[in-house]
């Protein structure tokens, strides 16, 4: 249920998105990732140490719903990396990728459990 108020606060940024910009535009993920800082119900960021991949990585969960914001690193001298969203990351999903990456890679536990989640927007 609670899910369904996530999808329709999308549904709702997708619509704003095509009246403005055409009906063969997708919402554009800046949009959906000011939402989700904006209108988080509970947010958790685990401190990605040594990885050469991520930057950071927070989660926000919106009625019960959650997404990732990954800032993914272009080169080992970019710290600020580049905000990527990925939808309907369950809480399982979550927990498997911090637990691997606490005790091995965050790239690699972030490609196993995040990466193929990449919101529809553009």
């Amino acid at each position: 249920m609670k899910k369904i108020y996530l999808l329709l606060a999308l549904l709702t940024i997708s619509n704003v998105a095509l009246a403005q910009y055409g009906s063969s535009q997708k919402p554009y993920c800046s949009e959906l990732i000011n939402y989700a800082k904006k209108n988080y119900d509970s947010r958790d960021s685990p401190t990605v140490l040594m990885s050469s991949m991520l930057a950071k990585v927070e989660r926000y969960k919106i009625d019960g719903a959650s997404v990732v914001i990954a800032y993914i690193k272009k080169n080992d001298f970019d710290f600020n990396g580049t905000p990527y969203i990925f939808c309907d990351i369950s809480d399982e999903r979550w927990r498997a990728f911090k637990n691997e990456a606490i005790y091995g890679s965050w790239g690699e536990s972030f490609h196993k459990y995040i990466r193929d989640y990449l919101c529809d927007c553009q």
